[in-house]
Protein backbone atom coordinates (compact mmCIF):
# COMPACT_ATOMS: atom_id res chain seq x y z
CA UNK A 1 0.00 0.00 0.00
CA UNK A 2 1.18 3.64 -0.98
CA UNK A 3 2.39 5.31 2.27
CA UNK A 4 2.25 9.40 2.24
CA UNK A 5 6.36 9.71 1.19
CA UNK A 6 5.86 7.71 -2.46
CA UNK A 7 5.38 9.45 -5.21
CA UNK A 8 2.23 7.27 -5.92
CA UNK A 9 -0.33 10.50 -6.55
CA UNK A 10 -3.90 9.96 -5.85
CA UNK A 11 -6.76 11.66 -7.09
CA UNK A 12 -10.49 12.19 -5.80
CA UNK A 13 -13.61 13.07 -7.85
CA UNK A 14 -16.24 15.15 -6.53
CA UNK A 15 -18.29 12.21 -6.28
CA UNK A 16 -15.55 10.06 -4.22
CA UNK A 17 -15.27 12.90 -1.80
CA UNK A 18 -19.29 12.95 -1.40
CA UNK A 19 -19.12 9.19 -0.91
CA UNK A 20 -16.66 9.54 1.53
CA UNK A 21 -19.20 12.41 3.77
CA UNK A 22 -22.08 8.96 3.15
CA UNK A 23 -19.46 6.83 4.71
CA UNK A 24 -19.08 9.11 7.29
CA UNK A 25 -14.92 9.87 6.81
CA UNK A 26 -15.49 13.48 6.82
CA UNK A 27 -18.84 15.73 7.14
CA UNK A 28 -21.06 16.29 4.23
CA UNK A 29 -20.49 20.33 5.51
CA UNK A 30 -17.09 19.92 5.08
CA UNK A 31 -17.43 17.81 1.87
CA UNK A 32 -19.25 20.67 -0.04
CA UNK A 33 -16.73 22.62 1.34
CA UNK A 34 -13.92 21.05 -0.15
CA UNK A 35 -15.46 20.44 -3.34
CA UNK A 36 -15.97 24.45 -3.59
CA UNK A 37 -12.31 24.63 -2.39
CA UNK A 38 -11.32 22.31 -5.15
CA UNK A 39 -12.96 24.21 -8.25
CA UNK A 40 -12.19 27.58 -7.30
CA UNK A 41 -8.03 26.41 -7.71
CA UNK A 42 -8.26 25.04 -10.09
CA UNK A 43 -10.90 27.00 -12.41
CA UNK A 44 -11.67 30.11 -10.14
CA UNK A 45 -14.95 29.20 -9.96
CA UNK A 46 -16.84 27.44 -7.56
CA UNK A 47 -19.58 24.95 -9.59
CA UNK A 48 -21.61 24.78 -6.20
CA UNK A 49 -24.64 26.92 -5.80
CA UNK A 50 -24.04 29.43 -2.38
CA UNK A 51 -26.81 28.18 0.26
CA UNK A 52 -29.82 30.96 -0.12
CA UNK A 53 -30.22 31.20 3.68
CA UNK A 54 -27.39 31.21 6.53
CA UNK A 55 -27.68 27.52 8.43
CA UNK A 56 -28.80 28.23 11.57
CA UNK A 57 -30.05 24.97 12.24
CA UNK A 58 -28.75 21.89 14.35
CA UNK A 59 -27.50 19.16 11.81
CA UNK A 60 -29.65 16.54 11.03
CA UNK A 61 -30.08 13.31 12.98
CA UNK A 62 -31.14 11.76 16.72
CA UNK A 63 -30.65 15.04 18.98
CA UNK A 64 -32.76 17.01 20.94
CA UNK A 65 -33.56 19.46 18.18
CA UNK A 66 -34.68 16.59 15.82
CA UNK A 67 -36.72 15.05 18.52
CA UNK A 68 -38.62 18.13 19.27
CA UNK A 69 -39.40 18.82 15.88
CA UNK A 70 -40.82 15.72 14.78
CA UNK A 71 -42.84 15.39 18.01
CA UNK A 72 -44.09 18.43 17.54
CA UNK A 73 -45.68 18.15 13.87
CA UNK A 74 -47.27 14.98 15.12
CA UNK A 75 -49.00 16.61 17.78
CA UNK A 76 -50.48 19.46 15.49
CA UNK A 77 -51.67 15.91 13.02
CA UNK A 78 -53.15 14.78 15.74
CA UNK A 79 -54.37 17.42 17.21
CA UNK A 80 -55.96 18.77 13.95
CA UNK A 81 -57.55 15.46 12.78
CA UNK A 82 -58.86 14.25 15.72
CA UNK A 83 -60.34 17.38 17.27
CA UNK A 84 -62.12 18.53 13.82
CA UNK A 85 -63.50 14.99 13.36
CA UNK A 86 -64.94 14.80 16.79
CA UNK A 87 -66.28 18.15 16.00
CA UNK A 88 -68.12 17.64 12.82
CA UNK A 89 -71.68 17.68 13.72
CA UNK A 90 -71.16 21.61 15.51
CA UNK A 91 -68.95 22.88 13.05
CA UNK A 92 -70.22 20.87 9.54
CA UNK A 93 -68.63 20.13 6.54
CA UNK A 94 -68.34 23.98 5.51
CA UNK A 95 -67.15 24.89 8.70
CA UNK A 96 -64.37 21.76 8.98
CA UNK A 97 -63.62 22.66 5.16
CA UNK A 98 -63.32 26.14 6.29
CA UNK A 99 -61.03 25.50 9.41
CA UNK A 100 -58.85 22.65 7.71
CA UNK A 101 -57.43 25.49 4.28
CA UNK A 102 -56.95 28.00 7.36
CA UNK A 103 -54.66 25.52 9.48
CA UNK A 104 -52.61 24.51 6.26
CA UNK A 105 -52.19 27.66 4.94
CA UNK A 106 -51.02 28.76 8.54
CA UNK A 107 -48.73 25.58 8.15
CA UNK A 108 -47.19 25.47 4.90
CA UNK A 109 -46.85 29.75 5.35
CA UNK A 110 -44.82 29.39 8.14
CA UNK A 111 -42.92 26.31 6.94
CA UNK A 112 -41.76 28.24 4.20
CA UNK A 113 -41.05 31.37 6.11
CA UNK A 114 -39.02 29.09 8.56
CA UNK A 115 -36.62 27.51 5.22
CA UNK A 116 -36.24 30.61 4.21
CA UNK A 117 -34.24 31.37 7.44
CA UNK A 118 -32.02 28.76 7.18
CA UNK A 119 -34.28 26.52 9.46
CA UNK A 120 -34.67 23.82 6.58
CA UNK A 121 -35.84 20.55 8.69
CA UNK A 122 -38.70 22.79 10.84
CA UNK A 123 -40.16 24.66 8.26
CA UNK A 124 -40.12 21.59 5.68
CA UNK A 125 -42.15 19.33 8.55
CA UNK A 126 -44.60 21.94 8.88
CA UNK A 127 -45.25 21.73 5.35
CA UNK A 128 -45.59 18.16 5.57
CA UNK A 129 -48.16 18.90 8.44
CA UNK A 130 -50.15 20.35 5.48
CA UNK A 131 -49.52 17.69 3.66
CA UNK A 132 -51.22 15.13 6.22
CA UNK A 133 -54.62 16.95 6.62
CA UNK A 134 -54.91 16.72 2.31
CA UNK A 135 -57.09 13.27 3.39
CA UNK A 136 -59.31 15.38 6.01
CA UNK A 137 -59.45 18.29 3.32
CA UNK A 138 -60.54 16.20 0.59
CA UNK A 139 -63.34 14.44 2.36
CA UNK A 140 -65.12 17.80 3.71
CA UNK A 141 -65.31 18.38 0.20
CA UNK A 142 -66.96 15.15 -1.12
CA UNK A 143 -69.20 15.48 2.37
CA UNK A 144 -70.52 18.75 0.90
CA UNK A 145 -71.16 17.88 -2.34
CA UNK A 146 -72.31 14.11 -2.12
CA UNK A 147 -70.28 12.60 -4.60
CA UNK A 148 -68.52 9.00 -3.45
CA UNK A 149 -66.47 6.38 -5.37
CA UNK A 150 -68.60 4.23 -3.86
CA UNK A 151 -71.32 4.45 -0.95
CA UNK A 152 -71.09 6.66 1.64
CA UNK A 153 -67.95 5.87 3.53
CA UNK A 154 -69.78 7.21 7.26
CA UNK A 155 -67.55 9.59 9.42
CA UNK A 156 -64.14 10.78 8.68
CA UNK A 157 -62.89 8.83 11.78
CA UNK A 158 -63.57 5.32 10.21
CA UNK A 159 -60.90 6.48 7.72
CA UNK A 160 -57.73 4.68 9.58
CA UNK A 161 -59.43 1.71 10.67
CA UNK A 162 -62.22 0.26 8.19
CA UNK A 163 -61.27 -0.30 4.51
CA UNK A 164 -63.93 1.32 2.16
CA UNK A 165 -64.00 2.23 -1.73
CA UNK A 166 -65.29 5.68 -1.31
CA UNK A 167 -61.42 6.36 0.75
CA UNK A 168 -59.84 6.29 -2.79
CA UNK A 169 -60.43 9.86 -3.56
CA UNK A 170 -58.64 11.16 -0.51
CA UNK A 171 -55.35 8.70 -0.67
CA UNK A 172 -54.87 9.97 -4.44
CA UNK A 173 -55.20 13.82 -3.55
CA UNK A 174 -52.49 12.97 -0.75
CA UNK A 175 -50.30 11.10 -3.06
CA UNK A 176 -50.81 14.37 -5.78
CA UNK A 177 -50.42 16.81 -2.99
CA UNK A 178 -46.80 15.31 -1.67
CA UNK A 179 -45.32 14.65 -4.90
CA UNK A 180 -46.18 18.44 -5.99
CA UNK A 181 -44.58 19.33 -2.67
CA UNK A 182 -41.45 17.26 -3.51
CA UNK A 183 -40.88 19.34 -6.50
CA UNK A 184 -40.26 22.27 -4.77
CA UNK A 185 -39.41 20.92 -0.99
CA UNK A 186 -36.80 18.72 -1.18
CA UNK A 187 -37.40 16.65 2.07
CA UNK A 188 -37.46 13.10 2.90
CA UNK A 189 -40.40 12.94 5.30
CA UNK A 190 -42.73 14.01 2.73
CA UNK A 191 -42.19 10.66 1.30
CA UNK A 192 -43.89 9.60 3.98
CA UNK A 193 -47.35 10.01 3.89
CA UNK A 194 -47.21 9.02 -0.38
CA UNK A 195 -46.06 5.29 1.10
CA UNK A 196 -48.55 5.21 3.71
CA UNK A 197 -51.38 6.33 1.28
CA UNK A 198 -50.15 3.81 -1.14
CA UNK A 199 -50.68 1.20 1.63
CA UNK A 200 -54.50 2.63 2.06
CA UNK A 201 -54.76 2.86 -1.50
CA UNK A 202 -53.98 -1.05 -2.36
CA UNK A 203 -56.78 -1.90 0.45
CA UNK A 204 -59.61 0.29 -0.26
CA UNK A 205 -59.17 0.32 -4.54
CA UNK A 206 -59.67 -3.70 -4.39
CA UNK A 207 -62.54 -3.12 -2.08
CA UNK A 208 -64.37 -1.05 -4.69
CA UNK A 209 -63.39 -3.16 -7.47
CA UNK A 210 -64.61 -5.98 -5.64
CA UNK A 211 -67.88 -4.30 -4.32
CA UNK A 212 -66.96 -5.95 -1.29
CA UNK A 213 -64.88 -4.52 2.03
CA UNK A 214 -64.52 -7.80 3.39
CA UNK A 215 -61.75 -9.17 1.92
CA UNK A 216 -60.37 -12.90 2.14
CA UNK A 217 -56.94 -13.06 4.09
CA UNK A 218 -55.79 -15.01 0.94
CA UNK A 219 -56.63 -11.62 -1.26
CA UNK A 220 -55.47 -9.55 1.23
CA UNK A 221 -51.99 -11.21 1.07
CA UNK A 222 -51.58 -10.71 -2.65
CA UNK A 223 -52.60 -7.18 -2.71
CA UNK A 224 -50.21 -6.78 -0.17
CA UNK A 225 -47.50 -8.14 -2.45
CA UNK A 226 -48.49 -6.08 -5.24
CA UNK A 227 -48.52 -2.87 -3.70
CA UNK A 228 -45.35 -3.45 -1.83
CA UNK A 229 -43.67 -3.87 -4.79
CA UNK A 230 -45.24 -1.13 -6.27
CA UNK A 231 -44.21 1.14 -3.45
CA UNK A 232 -40.70 -0.32 -3.62
CA UNK A 233 -40.25 0.89 -7.43
CA UNK A 234 -41.92 4.21 -6.32
CA UNK A 235 -39.25 4.41 -3.83
CA UNK A 236 -35.97 3.83 -6.81
CA UNK A 237 -38.08 6.11 -8.33
CA UNK A 238 -37.70 9.19 -6.00
CA UNK A 239 -34.38 7.75 -5.06
CA UNK A 240 -32.84 8.25 -8.37
CA UNK A 241 -34.94 10.88 -10.34
CA UNK A 242 -34.85 13.66 -7.07
CA UNK A 243 -31.03 12.66 -6.60
CA UNK A 244 -28.57 13.47 -9.61
CA UNK A 245 -25.05 11.69 -9.77
CA UNK A 246 -22.20 13.50 -8.43
CA UNK A 247 -24.80 15.77 -6.07
CA UNK A 248 -24.49 15.62 -2.49
CA UNK A 249 -27.17 13.48 -0.87
CA UNK A 250 -28.44 15.46 1.76
CA UNK A 251 -32.03 13.83 1.77
CA UNK A 252 -32.67 10.20 2.04
CA UNK A 253 -36.22 9.95 -0.07
CA UNK A 254 -36.29 6.41 -0.82
CA UNK A 255 -36.74 5.58 3.44
CA UNK A 256 -40.15 5.74 4.02
CA UNK A 257 -41.28 3.99 0.41
CA UNK A 258 -39.07 1.36 1.18
CA UNK A 259 -39.94 0.45 4.56
CA UNK A 260 -43.53 0.47 3.56
CA UNK A 261 -42.76 -1.16 0.41
CA UNK A 262 -40.96 -3.71 2.29
CA UNK A 263 -43.49 -4.44 5.24
CA UNK A 264 -46.25 -4.75 2.43
CA UNK A 265 -43.97 -7.11 -0.03
CA UNK A 266 -42.01 -9.13 2.43
CA UNK A 267 -45.01 -9.48 4.88
CA UNK A 268 -47.38 -10.54 2.75
CA UNK A 269 -45.03 -13.25 1.50
CA UNK A 270 -44.08 -14.50 4.65
CA UNK A 271 -47.71 -14.91 6.02
CA UNK A 272 -48.65 -17.10 3.21
CA UNK A 273 -48.53 -20.31 4.08
CA UNK A 274 -47.12 -22.89 1.56
CA UNK A 275 -47.18 -26.43 2.29
CA UNK A 276 -44.21 -27.05 -0.85
CA UNK A 277 -40.97 -27.02 0.62
CA UNK A 278 -39.65 -25.98 -2.99
CA UNK A 279 -41.56 -22.61 -2.02
CA UNK A 280 -40.20 -22.81 1.20
CA UNK A 281 -36.51 -22.91 -0.68
CA UNK A 282 -37.79 -19.89 -3.08
CA UNK A 283 -38.69 -17.87 0.15
CA UNK A 284 -35.32 -18.05 1.57
CA UNK A 285 -33.16 -17.38 -1.63
CA UNK A 286 -35.62 -14.81 -2.09
CA UNK A 287 -34.82 -12.87 1.40
CA UNK A 288 -30.75 -14.23 0.21
CA UNK A 289 -31.66 -11.70 -2.75
CA UNK A 290 -33.11 -9.13 -0.42
CA UNK A 291 -29.58 -9.30 1.33
CA UNK A 292 -27.75 -8.71 -2.02
CA UNK A 293 -29.93 -5.23 -2.73
CA UNK A 294 -29.20 -4.17 0.84
CA UNK A 295 -25.44 -4.28 0.23
CA UNK A 296 -25.87 -3.53 -3.52
CA UNK A 297 -27.94 -0.43 -2.90
CA UNK A 298 -26.62 0.46 0.59
CA UNK A 299 -29.82 -0.04 2.36
CA UNK A 300 -30.24 -1.54 5.86
CA UNK A 301 -33.89 -1.72 5.78
CA UNK A 302 -33.31 -4.78 2.49
CA UNK A 303 -31.00 -6.11 4.75
CA UNK A 304 -33.27 -6.28 7.96
CA UNK A 305 -35.79 -8.15 6.51
CA UNK A 306 -33.68 -10.52 4.35
CA UNK A 307 -31.92 -11.63 7.39
CA UNK A 308 -34.98 -12.52 9.12
CA UNK A 309 -36.74 -13.93 6.06
CA UNK A 310 -33.41 -16.46 6.39
CA UNK A 311 -33.91 -16.98 10.20
CA UNK A 312 -37.38 -17.73 9.58
CA UNK A 313 -36.67 -20.59 7.04
CA UNK A 314 -33.96 -21.80 8.93
CA UNK A 315 -36.18 -21.99 11.74
CA UNK A 316 -38.62 -24.20 9.83
CA UNK A 317 -35.74 -26.33 8.73
CA UNK A 318 -34.82 -26.51 12.60
CA UNK A 319 -38.40 -27.45 13.84
CA UNK A 320 -39.74 -29.45 11.49
CA UNK A 321 -37.17 -30.89 8.66
CA UNK A 322 -33.86 -31.82 10.92
CA UNK A 323 -35.78 -31.69 13.96
CA UNK A 324 -34.92 -35.33 14.83
CA UNK A 325 -31.18 -34.55 13.36
CA UNK A 326 -28.43 -34.85 15.81
CA UNK A 327 -26.22 -33.60 12.99
CA UNK A 328 -27.69 -30.06 11.76
CA UNK A 329 -26.79 -27.77 14.81
CA UNK A 330 -23.46 -28.93 13.76
CA UNK A 331 -23.77 -28.65 10.25
CA UNK A 332 -25.65 -25.15 10.80
CA UNK A 333 -22.53 -23.58 12.59
CA UNK A 334 -20.26 -24.74 10.11
CA UNK A 335 -22.17 -23.36 7.62
CA UNK A 336 -21.88 -20.50 9.50
CA UNK A 337 -17.98 -20.17 10.09
CA UNK A 338 -17.66 -20.74 6.28
CA UNK A 339 -19.57 -18.03 5.40
CA UNK A 340 -17.34 -15.60 7.95
CA UNK A 341 -14.12 -17.48 6.05
CA UNK A 342 -15.43 -17.12 2.56
CA UNK A 343 -15.97 -13.43 2.92
CA UNK A 344 -12.74 -13.00 4.93
CA UNK A 345 -10.84 -14.93 1.71
CA UNK A 346 -13.31 -12.40 -0.73
CA UNK A 347 -12.25 -9.63 0.75
CA UNK A 348 -8.05 -10.38 0.83
CA UNK A 349 -8.73 -11.18 -3.01
CA UNK A 350 -10.56 -7.85 -3.75
CA UNK A 351 -8.11 -5.87 -1.71
CA UNK A 352 -5.25 -7.59 -3.43
CA UNK A 353 -6.26 -6.37 -6.84
CA UNK A 354 -7.18 -2.71 -5.46
CA UNK A 355 -3.92 -2.40 -4.13
CA UNK A 356 -2.00 -4.36 -7.65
Amino acid sequence: MPTPDSETELSLTSSDIYLAAEQGVLLQADAERLVRWGFEQRFNKSRLAEPKAPVVERRKGFNLVTVAYYFGAMLMISACAWFLGDKWKSLGSPGILATVVLYMMIAAGAGWWLRNKGYIVGGSLLITVAICLVPLMTYAIEDIVGLWPAEYPGAYKNYYPWINGSWIVMELATIAAAAIALRYVRFAFLTAPIAFSFWFLSMDLAALISRNAELSWETRQWISVVVGLCTLLVGYGLDHFLHKPGEPRSEDFAFWCYLFGMLGFWGGLTSMNSGSEIMRIWYALLNVGFMWLGVKLRRATFLVFGALGVFIYLGHLAYEVFKDSFFFPFVLALLGLGLILLTVWMQRRVLARAEA
